[in-house]
């Protein structure tokens, strides 16, 4: 796994969730085109996430289109409810809230992408920056580990917003492209 931000993929959609490390992906959205000219970026973002972002911003940024995680947005793929969007071939979920990680795990549907990550067949990355851990929070974690189709961006070292402290975090775009990659290539193979 070689995290140097190349996706094998022809399209990637990016689902933003409310961290404060929101407010650093459109400088990531940046980079991933800069270093995949041809890549197909879309993105979708919880009302939570607007807080940090701005759909304008990311909509100027990813080319491929940009929604927000509600069913009233008019902007929703229509294919979200069969649990594709057109042409992608894995879906990261940048950063990828605690929230948002204990709502897939309970199996949640209850906006256009919780309903896309419950049934999507490609590859979905979660790029995590959670607050910590706990027993609730692990079994989560190992029911999400169970599902063939979702997989966790490596841990790196942060630092913490609030604190300043240095924390471990999957938030990271190298790395969950990286897992996007490892992915694609086992379902080449028919892994």
């Amino acid at each position: 796994m070689e995290p140097d931000g190349v996706f094998r993929g022809r399209a990637l959609h990016l689902h933003v969730t409310g961290s404060v490390s929101a407010c650093l992906v459109p400088w990531w959205v940046h980079w991933l085109r800069q270093v995949n000219p041809e890549l197909v970026l879309s993105a979708s973002v919880t009302r939570s996430a607007q807080r940090f972002v701005t759909v304008r911003a990311l909509d100027s940024l990813t080319g491929g289109g940009t929604w927000i995680d509600d069913w009233d947005d008019p902007h929703v793929p229509r294919e979200v409810h069969h649990g594709t969007l057109p042409g992608v071939d894995a879906i990261v979920v940048f950063p990828a809230t605690l929230d948002t990680v204990m709502r897939l795990s309970q199996g949640r549907a209850d906006s256009p992408a919780m309903l896309l990550l419950q049934v999507a067949q490609v590859p979905i990355v979660l790029a995590d920056a959670t607050p910590g851990t706990n027993a609730v929070i692990e079994s989560h974690l190992e029911a999400l580990a169970a599902r063939p189709t979702v997989r966790f961006a490596p841990r790196v070292t942060a630092v913490r917003a609030t604190t300043r402290e240095e924390i471990s975090s999957g938030f990271t775009l190298p790395g969950a492209i990286a897992v996007a990659n490892d992915m694609l290539i086992s379902k080449e193979n028919g892994d």
